[in-house]
């Protein structure tokens, strides 16, 4: 019976402790915008790992980060791999063309 015990309180330590080092997804406070044809989209908080794409059809695309948090510009609309080109850092605004889009990471 000792050794049962034993190994639950072992088992239930180790939830414990691997629980509290899981991480977490640090959320974005703010607003980005993104304008492009002459029509804002605003987005409260938007959410880490999300792209927020602009349409490659329409003019020039301009992103305002008015986040705590630096955005990655990206050259593909869905953001795919290999498409990071520059950032808008917190308060800034930028203007890329048509098909960029915005992600914020961890």
């Amino acid at each position: 019976m000792r050794k049962i015990s034993m190994s639950l309180a072992t088992v239930a330590a180790v939830t414990a402790l691997t629980t509290g080092l899981a991480p977490s997804a640090h959320a974005v406070t703010g607003t980005l915008y993104i304008t492009q044809d002459g029509q804002t989209k605003t987005y409260p908080n938007p959410a880490i790992k999300t792209c927020f794409g602009s349409d490659p059809a329409k003019g020039q695309v301009t992103f305002a980060n008015k986040t705590d948090k630096l955005a990655f510009v990206m050259s593909d609309p869905k953001c795919g791999p290999g498409s990071h080109v520059e950032y808008v850092r917190t308060g800034q605004t930028s203007t890329w063309p048509a098909g960029y889009a915005v992600i914020y990471a961890n």
